[in-house]
């Protein structure tokens, strides 16, 4: 990383939370909603932050009007392309970029620095991606085990180049992280250590746990 560059920041909170039954992104938790806490993990470390929630949310809506950001805009029909809002909405001079799931209120202010600091270190990766081992043995639906040792699970908030980042989503293609995409170029991906904690809400039972996790 450049000296004195601060990233940007892109919270994706687009999707209309299908399996949770409603928009997840704005659900309370505790005192706060879901996206404030995210928003929140990513704040000391960035120049600013890009949310990009449903389009019905960026005229003025209450919901979205006091979100602690610089810039608010609609996303797109899948994550991928609400990626692609996002970055357009960066400052023309952004060198890095963090990418972070609003669904994922948990990260903590030690896992954000990690990428952070994995962006400035050595090799100049095009890309970082926090990481926790699996605990659950796999297998496959053909059947026959897994050797769970070779897979990672894979976590947000994740760090780029924002021009790799760019070129990765040139084709517009999709997938459900961004570092599927820079790997897809050839880019390189470097991991750094996730948090268990680190979970992402998808039902209504995982908002519960985190109220628990987060002692509201």
């Amino acid at each position: 990383m450049i000296v004195g560059a601060r990233p940007w920041a892109i919270v994706v909170a687009g999707g209309n939370g299908t399996r949770f039954g409603g928009r997840k992104q704005l659900a309370r938790l505790g005192s706060r909603r879901v996206i404030d806490w995210s928003i929140d993990a990513l704040r000391p470390f960035v120049e600013g932050i890009v949310a990009v929630v449903p389009s019905d949310l960026v005229e003025g809506t209450s919901e979205a009007s006091d979100l602690a950001v610089e810039v608010v805009v609609a996303g797109g029909a899948t994550r991928s392309a609400s990626v692609r809002a996002g970055l357009e909405a960066l400052p023309p001079a952004t060198i890095w970029v963090l990418v972070h799931d609003a669904a994922r209120p948990m990260a903590s202010h030690a896992l954000v620095g990690r990428v952070v600091a994995a962006l400035a270190g050595d090799g100049s990766p095009d890309g970082v991606v926090p990481v926790v081992p699996l605990t659950d043995t796999l297998r496959r639906r053909t059947g026959g085990a897994v050797d769970r040792s070779e897979f990672v699970a894979v976590q947000t908030p994740q760090g780029f180049s924002v021009a790799t980042l760019r070129r990765a989503h040139g084709a517009e293609a999709d997938a459900t992280d961004d570092a599927t995409l820079v790997d897809a170029i050839g880019g390189v991906v470097v991991h750094v250590e996730g948090e268990v904690t680190n979970m992402k809400i998808t039902a209504p039972e995982d908002l519960r746990v985190a109220e628990v996790l987060h002692d509201c």
